[in-house]
């Protein structure tokens, strides 16, 4: 339950998103084929929202066993050496989180500290850098799932008949 409830955020954190930037890429061309005018503030928000797209991208490829390199490493290998593997690709990508969690955070801070806003729209930026380390703890946590499960199926317990209803 835990964790089909996850994935809804998480899908909801990467469809937003990408819903807005599907509107206003058709609005914008819309607006540039009818009126002969550019919306300036189309190309900072686009720019800004791909971040929060491909952090919950990648958390989302986690979830779902669909990151092919480890499936491919994992098909090739059994036993001790790949348990040796999901250790190890899971320390790593684990590491890199951190490391991303800790800087994001830090460079949300600073944007907050210092009141930067975006360019043209003047959104604080900070809205946009929380990606990264929003997206470092959801990857952290499908890491340790997608670790215990050998990185080859989904990480969400689904019944056939809940798939059906989607």
């Amino acid at each position: 339950m835990w964790g089909r409830r996850l994935a809804v955020v998480e899908n909801l954190l990467a469809a937003i998103p990408f819903a807005v930037v599907a509107v206003v890429a058709f609005v914008n061309v819309v607006s540039r084929y009818f009126f002969n005018l550019s919306l300036a503030f189309t190309g900072e928000l686009t720019v800004n929202l791909a971040i929060w797209m491909v952090m919950m991208g990648a958390v989302i490829g986690l979830r779902e066993g669909a990151h092919l390199g480890f499936a491919v490493l994992h098909q090739k290998v059994r036993g001790a050496v790949r348990t040796a593997m999901t250790a190890l690709i899971a320390v790593a990508v684990i590491v890199f989180l951190v490391v991303l969690l800790w800087y994001g955070f830090d460079l949300a801070v600073r944007q907050i500290d210092s009141g930067r806003a975006t360019p043209s729209m003047e959104v604080p930026q900070w809205l946009f850098t929380l990606a990264l380390p929003i997206g470092a703890v959801f990857g952290i946590y499908r890491t340790i799932e997608a670790a215990r499960s050998g990185f080859t199926t989904t990480t969400v317990e689904t019944k056939p008949s809940e798939e059906a209803e989607q």
